[in-house]
Order: structure tokens, then sequence, then C-alpha cells
């Protein structure tokens, strides 16, 4: 995260300069402000975007992240989707489930997902969240509980989802219609200054898990569709896709 200080540099190193200021002040100046997305609010003055600021950017409701520190605000939303951009993808969905859809909701987030939906007017039956951080997990049970009326399921770890849970979901509710993922990129991203491991890494090896789940949930409906038809969308999403288009990923 981009501290005053580093505002201060940057301030002294445009102030100590010529006008315009030369090609080695301006290279600094443009690498710091695209990799902590600062904003320019004054005279050789930089900021960093306040967390209401990125929200907005980010397409989320007001406060939705409000009730966790500033910090976490500023990892929750840098690790999300560009809520717009989802709500894109999703559209082909209103028409195909106008009675609803229940959705499996792989590394959830703060519910970039979820909100998309919602803004779509895409009626949540039930979510099968799975997402590591209570942090999030609080910020998308507060957004659930205030805006819908169906039922969410939270569930921590991605690596204690087995096939017989899928197995049990399957049959309590009829099937997934969507499964939806962002799994962490943490050894993949450039701006990972330390353990960019691949897939191999501890953290994005967990993308790994998406495809033993998928392939769970495949098994179990392809075995249910033998004995009824069933409709069933399988949607991935990769947070770092969505965001390249319309908003760089805050490095917390």
């Amino acid at each position: 995260m981009a501290s005053a200080k580093l505002a201060g540099r940057i301030q002294h190193a445009l102030e100590s300069s010529s006008n315009p200021p030369p090609p080695s002040v301006q290279k600094y100046v443009m690498k710091e402000c695209k990799k902590y997305n600062l904003v320019w609010v004054g005279k050789n003055k930089v900021a960093l975007l306040e967390p209401d600021e990125v929200e907005y950017l980010l397409g989320f409701p007001r406060d939705h992240t409000r009730g966790v520190s500033k910090t976490v605000r500023y990892k929750s939303l840098g690790n999300s989707f560009q809520v717009d951009s989802v709500a894109w993808h999703l559209s082909v969905l209103k028409d195909m489930f106008p009675n609803g859809i229940n959705v499996l909701s792989l590394f959830t987030g703060i519910g970039g997902g979820e909100v998309a939906l919602h803004r779509l007017g895409i009626r949540m039956r039930t979510v099968i969240s799975v997402e590591i951080s209570e942090a999030n997990r609080r910020i998308l049970r507060a957004w659930w509980d205030q805006t819908q009326t169906g039922m969410l399921i939270e569930i921590a770890d991605v690596q204690s989802v087995t096939d017989d849970m899928i197995s049990s979901f399957i049959d309590r509710f009829g099937g997934f219609d969507l499964v939806i993922r962002g799994s962490p990129c943490n050894n993949l991203t450039g701006s990972n200054r330390y353990h960019r491991d691949g897939l191999e890494g501890k953290h994005s090896a967990l993308f790994l898990d998406y495809f033993r789940i998928l392939g769970a949930v495949n098994v179990v409906s392809g075995c249910l569709a033998s004995t009824r038809a069933k409709r069933q969308t399988l949607l991935s999403l990769r947070v770092t896709d969505l965001l390249q288009q319309s908003f760089k990923t805050i490095s917390p």
C-alpha cells in the first residue's frame, strides 16, 4: 500500500525538477502511480484512492466494505471482481433462469459475482460460498442479509469441499446453475515481489481445487441428467482477466 512518505518523495521529485520533468523523473512518477493507483489531488501532489472511491470504480454499492479496517478494505477490494464487467458476462442468464438460480461460488471474496447477479435482477435461490477470509465472509454476509431472501451457506476452506459434500448439495438443491470462481493469483501476479512460484505456489495451487470441484459437479450432475433433464451453465471468470479491462488490482 502506498504511504504518505511515497507521496512526499514524488512531490519532492517533481518540485526539484525542471518543467517539464526529465524522462527519468516522469518514468519514476508514472511507475509509482500505476503500481499504487495514485491519483492527482493538487499541483505535484498525489494520494491513494480512498476505499469508497475504489468501491465506486469497481461497481460495488457505497460502503460495501465498511465495518472492517481501512487496510483490509483495500486488500479485499484489490482482490475482487469489477462488478459491471462480471454483470456483462452474466447477463445472458437473466432469460435462461427467470425463477432464479443456484450458485456455487468458489473463492467468493467480497461477493463481486453475487452483487452482479443482484444488479441484473437475477434471484439467487441458494449460494454456496467458499471463501477463506473471515473479513470477506463478514462483508458478504452483511450485504446478503440486507438485500437477499435466498439461502447463503458459507464454507471457509476450498480444500474441505469433498465430492460427497458436492453430491449432498446437488441432491438437496437440485443442482447448480452457475459455478463461478476467482481463484487466488498471489503466486502468479507480476506485482507480487515474493514467492512467484506459479501454480506450485501455496496460494495459486488452490486453482487446481476449482477443477477438482468442477469435475465432481459434472459427474454428479451427469448422473442426475440420466433421470431428468437439467439445464446447467458453468461459467468461470478469472479476476485478472476482468480487471485488466477496467481497473488495475490494488497491491495490498
